[in-house]
């Protein structure tokens, strides 16, 4: 089968006017070259889409019926211009989160609305493992606000660094302490991503927790950060995180730990032979948001990731 844009809009003029004359008049065309082009379109499809005599045209049947696919395709082309077009005229750029980068994403919206309106942002929610995938066969540009991956040819721009804390229910009686001890922990579930929708969850609270001779009574929730917070205040177990998570919550308290524990490494990672504009501009308003301390992050008996191993 083979045809072509031009001989659908032909075919979509003479539907409508049903006249050879007037459709060549409105397309700046031949008539014989109308006549051609609904000739080849037909052997296309192997169906006669019109019915011509000295008195009318009409469409057949299969007119009638090809009428609807005829303008479906003629419509979606003309809106892949449009996009295209616009795309050229724009900066693009599609990203995916962590459930940090939720809690930050807000406020670079808000930078990117008022000094660049023209920014095209597209949000991909995958999960970790889709993430780094998704970035590798570059169908992402970048991941916002995610600990280093240490993959190949991805570039790690750091942005923060925070404690780990405990967040709780305000309404549970930890909520009442300044401060939590590690040991607490032997007492409780610890919510945490199915291992098949995050790898480093589950084991990076073993290791954590190895030195003290804490193994986690691990409770599994949908990695979606709004499901882990119903889980927390439904009394499943209790999070690890950090402060900004529950910045924006205020059924929730950030404990910090009375022991030194690891830091998190967050930022913003891209492959490093993505050189966009558009990544450019993302990340210098990014940094910028975070320049100007608009995440003001108390960081509580911190110690460095190594130095925890």
């Amino acid at each position: 089968m083979d045809f072509r844009i031009r001989q659908l809009q032909c075919f979509l003029t003479l539907a409508d006017l049903l006249h050879y004359g007037r459709t060549a008049r409105a397309l700046y065309m031949s008539q014989p070259t109308i006549t051609f082009q609904i000739k080849s379109l037909e052997e296309s499809f192997g169906a006669r889409l019109f019915e011509r005599s000295r008195q009318e045209v009409s469409l057949t049947p299969a007119g009638l019926a090809f009428r609807q696919y005829a303008q479906t395709i003629v419509d979606t082309v003309e809106s892949a211009q449009r996009r295209l077009a616009d795309l050229g005229r724009r900066h693009h750029l599609r990203l995916s989160c962590t459930e940090l980068g939720q809690e930050a994403l807000p406020e670079v919206l808000r930078e990117l609305s008022s000094n660049h309106p023209d920014f095209d942002l597209q949000l991909a929610e995958l999960n970790r493992e889709q993430q780094i995938a998704a970035l590798t066969e570059e169908r992402i540009d970048a991941i916002f606000m995610v600990s280093d991956p240490c993959v190949a040819d991805v570039r790690f721009d750091l942005l923060r660094d925070e404690a780990i804390v405990l967040l709780v229910p305000r309404q549970s009686p930890l909520a009442q302490q300044e401060t939590v001890s590690v040991e607490e922990l032997r007492r409780y579930n610890l919510l945490a991503s199915r291992l098949e929708d995050c790898s480093v969850g589950q084991p990076f609270l073993h290791r954590m927790l190895a030195p003290y001779g804490i193994v986690p009574r691990i409770v599994e929730a949908p990695h979606s950060h709004a499901a882990k917070f119903a889980y927390l205040m439904a009394g499943a177990g209790l999070l690890i995180g950090t402060p900004s998570m529950a910045q924006t919550r205020p059924d929730v308290v950030a404990l910090p730990f009375d022991e030194p524990l690891p830091i998190v490494h967050l930022g913003l990672i891209s492959a490093k032979t993505n050189l966009s504009p558009a990544l450019t501009l993302f990340r210098s308003v990014v940094q910028h948001c975070f320049r100007e301390k608009k995440h003001p992050i108390p960081m509580p008996q911190a110690m460095p990731l190594e130095a925890s191993a």
